[in-house]
C-alpha cells in the first residue's frame, strides 16, 4: 500500500513539473512572438532555430534526471536490502 501511495506522490510531482514547465514554454513563446512578430522576414528561420534549441535543453534535462532517478533507485535498493536483513 505504501508503494501506491509513493508511486501517486510521484505521479503528481511529475504532473506539477509538466504544467509548470508547459506554462514557463507558453511565456517563451509569447516573448518570442513579442520580440520577433509573425510578419517579420526571419520569422520563420528564428521559429525553427528556436525550437530546435528549446527540444535540445528538453532531452538533456531528461537524461539528466533519468540519470538522477536511476542513482536513487539504486540507492533505495540497498536500505530496503539492509532492511531485510
Amino acid at each position: 500500500m505504501k508503494e501506491i501511495t509513493d508511486i501517486t506522490k510521484k505521479l503528481k510531482e511529475r504532473k506539477k513539473e509538466i504544467s509548470n514547465i508547459e506554462h514557463d514554454d507558453k511565456m517563451l513563446r509569447v516573448r518570442f512572438d513579442e520580440l520577433c512578430p509573425e510578419g517579420t522576414a526571419k520569422h520563420a528561420e528564428i521559429l525553427r532555430f528556436y525550437e530546435r534549441i528549446t527540444k535540445k535543453r528538453r532531452k538533456l534535462e531528461k537524461v539528466e534526471k533519468e540519470d538522477a532517478e536511476e542513482d536513487d533507485e539504486e540507492g533505495e535498493g540497498e536500505v530496503e536490502e539492509e532492511e531485510e536483513e
